[in-house]
């Protein structure tokens, strides 16, 4: 099958919290992705180490842990180093978080990251309204004020469609493989956006069909990486249970008040 002649990298540098506004109108961009990408990014800098424990029997099921190995606190504002408080601030003593802690954690706290994940997105919006990415306009009913909505620049439309064609180019990828062991400069920013994008599950699915030396050999993906990727697994399974409760209770709480 003849590949899509897609973007195969991103011409552009913004930082990935910028984008979620848009990542989210295009697939993914969901605050679980965004936790996903920061769980890889803060192992490929060993500030954290994720440990996938052995299965002692078929009916004992052993914790998953990640040990946090930086004890230092953030006094940045994004999303990235408040979920990094947060994990530092429920690691405890031992400076670990288990992923049945973790799907606690987001349950017991919904507000908490609700609130996150709408910052993720407002906070986005902004950034691409006051760049000249999105313009923003008041719509009004006789004498009522309705909701703002946002549409894109010329500037936007040409950011916008670089992310789509990316995220064609990574569903691509992730049925076919590379043209070439070449292609890829980079697994790490590629297994970045394939997180962002919600394409996690559809990534795992290929790679389970291959083996680890095929994947290095054909596609240049080292089996460490295969590994680390592989790890994150439950932590993102965990939290997306965990959040998904958290927003169906305040949907509940919400209707029957």
């Amino acid at each position: 099958m003849e590949k899509i002649q897609t973007v195969t990298e991103l011409p552009f540098e913004e930082n990935i919290l910028d984008l979620a506004f848009y990542v989210q109108k295009i697939n993914g961009g969901k605050f679980e992705n965004y936790v996903q990408a920061f769980l890889l990014k803060w192992a490929l800098e060993k500030k954290i180490l994720i440990i996938e424990k052995e299965k002692e029997s078929l009916t004992k099921k052993e914790p998953n842990m990640i040990f946090l190995l930086e004890e230092e606190k953030s006094a940045e504002e994004t999303i990235e180093a408040l979920f990094w408080n947060i994990l530092l601030e429920a690691s405890g003593k031992e400076n670990k978080v288990t992923d049945q802690q973790l799907k606690n954690l987001v349950k017991e706290d919904a507000m908490l990251f609700i609130s996150l994940e709408n910052k993720l997105i407002n906070d986005s919006k902004n950034y691409l309204l006051l760049n000249g990415y999105l313009e923003e306009k008041e719509r009004k009913f006789l004498y009522f004020n309705l909701k703002k909505s946002q549409s894109n620049t010329a500037k936007g439309d040409e950011l916008y469609n670089q992310l789509e064609q990316y995220f064609l180019y990574l569903q691509d990828l992730i049925s076919h493989g590379p043209q070439s062991k070449n292609e890829i400069e980079t697994w790490e920013a590629d297994l970045t956006w394939i997180s962002l994008f919600g394409l996690a599950d559809k990534f795992y699915s290929q790679i389970k069909k291959t083996s680890s030396q095929q994947l290095d050999i054909q596609m240049g993906l080292s089996k460490q990486l295969i590994a680390l990727y592989k790890r994150l697994s439950p932590f993102l399974d965990s939290f997306s249970i965990g959040f998904t409760y958290a927003k169906n209770s305040i949907s509940s709480n919400r209707s029957c008040c």
